[in-house]
Order: C-alpha cells, then structure tokens, then sequence
C-alpha cells in the first residue's frame, strides 16, 4: 500500500491462498451494499475518509458513546454470569484452521517431492507463519489499546470531547477504532468483523461500516510516538501556566505590576484586590502571540511585520497544530474547516495564507484561553465593564477592541494601522519622537522629516518603519 490503511480504507481483494475459508468476493460486496445501503451515513463518511472536520467531530462522538455502551453491556453480563457469544473468535479460528490446513497440504507435498514448484511452496509456508505469527504479535496489542480507547472515552464522557487525555479527532478514523473495540470486547458486535489476508498480512473488514485495519501496518504504527491509534488530545495547560508566569511574575514568582495592578483594600483588615484594565488585558495578549518576525526589503533593511512568531505557543503550534485546531478550538472559529496537512513555514510561499486563515486565530485562541485560565484571582475590565468603571474609574478603559472580530480589524488594515494598534510600536514610537538622543541616531533626511511634520501625523523612515510623531 501507498498510504497507511488508516489513511486510505478499502476493500482487500481476495487471496487465492485462502479462498477456502473466505466468503467470495461477490458474496463480500453484496453484504458490503447492503450494510451501506441501511447505513447512508456511514457511506459518505468512508468514502470521504472521514471526511470534514464536523463529520469527524460526530463520528467520535457516536464512537465514544458506543464504546461507553458496549463496555455497560459487558459489566453486565459479567455480574449475571453470562458466558456470551464470541462470534469474531468462530471466525478467526475457522480462519487459521484453513490457513493450518494449507500449511499441511504443501508441507506434505514437499516432503513428498510431489509439489510442481517448490521453491513457491516455501515461500507460501513462509507467508502462511508470517501471517500467524504476525497476528499473535496483534492481538495483545489490539487488546491493550481497547482497553486505552475505553478510558479515553470514559474521560471523554466525564470532562467533554477535546479535553486533555481523550481521543483526538486527528488520530484513525473512528471507524477503524470501532474494529479494535469489536474483536476485544467478546460481544456480539464480534460478529460484524471478516478476516482476511493480503499481500502477505492480515486485513481486518467491518461489513457494517466498510472499514479495514491491516494488521501489519497497526503493529508498525503501535509502537510509533505517533500512533494514530492512541492520538490522544495534548494537556497544554502547565505550557500555558508557563507563558502567563513569563509576563506576570518575578523570578520569585511574585505578581508584577506590568499588565495587572494591586489595588489596597478600604475595608480595614480585608485583602488587596488585583485588577487588570481592559488595555493592559489586550497588550498582554499581544505579548503573549510573540514577537513579531524580522522582514527586509529589497535592500535588506529592516521593515514592519506584521507575523507574530508565536512566543511559548509556536512549539506548541508545530507539535499539536491539528489537534489544537480540531480538538480544542471551538467550531465558530475554525468554521468546520480542517487543519492545514503540510503548514507552510515563515517565508514559505502560501505562509500568508496560513497565518491569516489558521496560525493568528490558534495565537489568539491560545492567548486568550491562557488569560482565562490564569486570572481566577484577578478582577478583569473585560469580564464585567460598567462595574469595573464604577469601581475603579481611574483604570478603567474604553477600548471596544475585546472581541475576536474587533481585535483584529487594526493588523487587517494599512501598516499606519498596524503601528498605531501594537503596543510594542507605540512605545518605540514615543521614543522616537520624544528622545533626541535617539533621533539623533537617525539620518538628517529623517530627522528633518520628524522636525517638519505636524503632531500627530504618521511620517515614513528610510527604514520602512512609520512612527507617529507625538
């Protein structure tokens, strides 16, 4: 195969070695039909592999409710003494009783001298071990990450979908995981699952849902850090914790007065309130999307950027970017659209495109979920603005840039935009303007430009660089 099978399902077209013991293919995709037929949902979703991120996003949901459900049944029948019905087992025994049976035949022929060719029948007898031994090597596995899938479903039902520690929608399909959960479970669901081989492995078939899992290829990837099989969604809060921390403490870890300020108690023997005003909220957002990313003209000076590089997220990004996306963002933000399967890097072509459509909105979804989590204790302009003002007049501010809309108009707009709104600019334009010494460093060509422009107005560097003259 070109593609893992996760990545590519299909139909495994019949082996003549084990044409005794398979149903035909015929007989295969008149059940194959039938199944999908009852099922239309089903159909588009295999044929999509999986398909749009919504579609994947409700398979694991239905998925994490099944596992949930079959695991009930087995508790059950386990307290009343119920034996069961193993249907998946009959097969796979009558499976290998067929495959033993052939292993004899040719064996026989060859000590006989009886075997046409045979040097073929050796390496039949080498395929039909290798499948055994190939499926011995499986089952234990197959067996220890149902048992992972359950707690991860479990987890799922009690914290929510996307919550560290549960299954990842970026992992195989919920499909192929179905597979795993029916052949270990020893119910009858057992019995939806033919076995098969080809190409020299063992090729697991759902009749009621169309997907297959090769054996061989589950056996390669299980012990890969990348196990499709147990992707499981990232635990980012400690990152998170981390970049707050960066920007908010000393190396004591004590609380700076940069974006939050201590207020002192009025009521006598009460304890100091700590707030955080709407603009200093928005400036620590900023900080915390990282700096931005050195661009050059043509003559290789320096020139505005409008990229913020990422800061504590941008491993975060290159590590978890699928799943952050479409495990953790919430739908009105990533618009069902999934994630990006090869990003570009900073100066690629087609970076722009993934910066605006994918790599600002995870900045800002991370950012802001990271200010949310770390400020249980820190009373926010943004929470509650007409009780802030009245509390604290002097602090309050009335920037309306809060929402994920409105924050972002500024870096869509002309670069005299983009300076006015980083505040990272604004401070370096004050100094610009108002420190001799650093105008001094300037060019005479700029210097006169500062010197004759009006307060206020947006004057144009040799650099690149547009400062507003205050």
């Amino acid at each position: 195969m070109s593609k893992n099978s996760y990545e590519n399902p299909g139909r495994p077209q019949q082996d003549p070695m084990s044409a005794s013991v398979q149903r035909s293919v015929k007989e295969a995709k008149a059940a194959e039909a039938a199944n999908l037929q009852r099922d239309p949902n089903v159909t588009s979703l295999i044929q999509s592999g999986v398909g749009m991120l919504s579609a994947k996003k409700d398979a694991m949901k239905g998925f994490t409710r099944e596992v949930l459900k079959e695991e009930r049944k087995m508790y059950e029948k386990v307290g009343g003494m119920a034996t069961g019905y193993n249907g998946y087992d009959k097969k796979a025994e009558s499976f290998f009783e067929g495959l033993i049976d052939q292993y004899n035949i040719i064996k026989s022929h060859l000590d006989a001298g009886t075997m046409k060719d045979a040097n073929l029948g050796k390496r039949d007898l080498a395929t039909i071990k290798n499948l055994i031994d190939q499926y011995g090597e499986a089952i234990p596995k197959v067996i220890g990450t149902a048992k992972a899938i359950t707690a991860a479903s479990e987890a799922a039902g009690k914290e929510g979908m996307g919550s560290p520690n549960t299954l990842s929608v970026a992992g195989a399909p919920p499909a192929q995981l179905a597979i795993i959960k029916k052949i270990s479970s020893g119910g009858e669901s057992g019995q939806d699952i033919e076995i098969s081989h080809k190409d020299g492995t063992i090729v697991l078939y759902d009749t009621k849902t169309g997907a297959e899992l090769n054996m061989k290829e589950f056996n390669k990837a299980i012990t890969n850090k990348n196990n499709p099989y147990l992707k499981y969604v990232p635990d980012l809060k400690k990152g998170m914790t981390n970049a707050f921390d960066s920007f908010n403490k000393n190396h004591e870890g004590a609380m700076q007065e940069t974006y939050t300020k201590e207020i002192p108690s009025e009521t006598a023997g009460g304890d100091p309130t700590r707030v955080m005003p709407m603009q200093k909220e928005e400036d620590l957002k900023i900080a915390l999307m990282g700096a931005k990313r050195a661009e050059y003209d043509q003559d290789g000076k320096p020139k505005l950027s409008k990229y913020h590089s990422g800061g504590a997220y941008e491993q975060m990004i290159i590590d978890f970017g699928e799943s952050i996306w479409e495990d953790m963002m919430p739908d009105g933000l990533t618009k069902g659209i999934e994630y990006e399967s090869n990003p570009p890097i900073f100066g690629d072509d087609g970076y722009d495109e993934y910066y605006e459509k994918y790599y600002r909105p995870m900045l800002d979804y991370l950012a802001t979920t990271t200010i949310n989590n770390n400020t249980q204790g820190i009373q926010r302009e943004s929470q509650n603005k007409v009780r802030f003002k009245e509390l604290y007049p002097t602090l309050s501010d009335n920037t309306n840039a809060t929402d994920y809309d409105k924050r972002y108009k500024g870096f869509e707009k002309d670069d005299e935009d983009k300076v006015v709104k980083d505040s990272q600019y604004k401070k370096r334009q004050e100094k610009f303007t108002t420190d001799k010494k650093t105008q001094s460093g300037f060019s005479s060509k700029d210097q006169e430009k500062i010197a004759d422009a009006q307060v206020g107005e947006i004057i144009e560097l040799t650099s690149g660089l547009k400062i507003r003259k205050t």
